[in-house]
């Protein structure tokens, strides 16, 4: 879980728009099971999202929510 930690991610919904906007540039802080408690890069919001919620750029997961995705890859 190391290699997640250090990774940045991508919100792929706009369901925290309150604290970090849809495609904003994260960076995992501490998780809990399946939420993780992000910080937005440039705004450095907080918020808890599931782990689905987020995309990363690099690391994919070949058999879980972190597939490779050519909609979010393209945003980078």
């Amino acid at each position: 879980m190391s290699s997640a930690i250090n990774s940045t991610f991508v919100v792929k919904y706009d369901f925290y728009k309150n604290d970090i906007p849809q495609y904003a540039k994260v960076i995992i802080i501490t998780l809990n099971n399946n939420s993780y408690l992000v910080e937005d890069i440039n705004t450095q919001k907080r918020a808890w999202v599931m782990r689905y919620d987020i995309y990363p750029f690099k690391n994919h997961d070949p058999c879980g929510e972190w597939e490779f995705n050519e909609k979010y890859q393209m945003l980078f």
